[in-house]
């Protein structure tokens, strides 16, 4: 599923989705930097990085060299190629595989800080799977080295019972040049039996602005939605101590005003938060 979302070529044409947005990218690091609490060390460990989008920012705030792991080959790919400009590319290893196996790429000590943006910790939705994620990120770091991320836990499910839909404009990069767009997206959600974890189901349908014609066949991708006491838990069972440290616009005035004023960040803006978690 992961592969399969992050490969998905019309998601990668839409003009303000996350995989290109630099200044998203540039607010996130920043605000990362904050919540970790100290100068960024030399080396810092991308998890999940997709379109290696936070590797040039993190660089710009201090970091010397970025080790970027993800399981998705065209997005590293086109991530090179337009996120990170040729002279930064030698400051930056991008491995094609699973964050299991990042230990290849890494120390063997492990790595001071680990940065992983953009809601990807729901992106594994297996319970098993995500407690093997859990446990693979907590051996990249070394005994008190720190885990920084941003999760929306089960503060952006659907309101009732049934699917909610939320829409924003949007520029779509088609075959034939840009069009004028509406993104929407549609989020339903199903308890998992009874782990008290749940499936968030969100549809995406790009549709023309003016005539509503689907411009591309509609794109489903799932979030695994853990409450955070059970995600406190989990993390414990991994070796690590998690602190919810307040919603991303506590730490960003990007956030703030882009919640304000275009309210088009979705999942990423009002109900996300930034977490802390460290290797004991």
């Amino acid at each position: 599923m992961v592969r399969a979302h992050y490969d998905s070529e019309p998601m990668l044409r839409l003009a303000g989705e996350i995989h290109f947005d630099a200044g998203l990218s540039r607010a996130e690091v920043r605000a990362a930097a904050r919540v970790f609490g100290e100068p960024l060390p030399d080396l810092v460990y991308l998890p999940c990085a997709g379109t290696l989008r936070h590797a040039p920012p993190l660089l710009a705030e201090g970091a010397r060299h970025v080790v970027a792991v993800d399981l998705s080959g065209p997005s590293l790919t086109a991530g090179l190629g337009r996120n990170v400009p040729a002279g930064l590319r030698g400051h930056v290893t991008a491995y094609h595989g699973d964050v299991r196996d990042a230990g290849q790429v890494l120390p063997e000590c492990g790595v001071r800080l680990a940065f992983l943006g953009g809601n990807s910790l729901g992106d594994v939705t297996a319970p098993e799977g995500h407690r093997q994620f859990l446990h693979a990120l907590a051996r990249s770091l070394t005994p008190g080295g720190v885990l920084v991320f941003d999760y929306v836990s089960d503060r952006y499910l659907p309101a009732g019972t049934g699917p909610t839909t939320s829409e924003w404009p949007q520029v779509w990069h088609g075959p034939e040049g840009d069009v004028d767009v509406v993104d929407r997206r549609t989020r339903t959600c199903r308890p998992l039996g009874t782990s008290g974890m749940a499936l968030l189901r969100i549809r995406c349908d790009i549709l023309g602005l003016h005539d509503g014609r689907p411009l591309a066949p509609p794109h489903t991708y799932s979030k695994l939605i853990v409450p955070d006491p059970l995600l406190k838990e989990q993390f414990a069972e991994a070796g690590l101590e998690l602190t919810n440290t307040g919603p991303v616009a506590d730490w960003s005035g990007y956030h703030r005003d882009r919640i304000d004023q275009v309210g088009d960040l979705g999942m990423m803006g009002e109900p996300d938060c930034w977490y802390r978690a460290v290797r004991r």
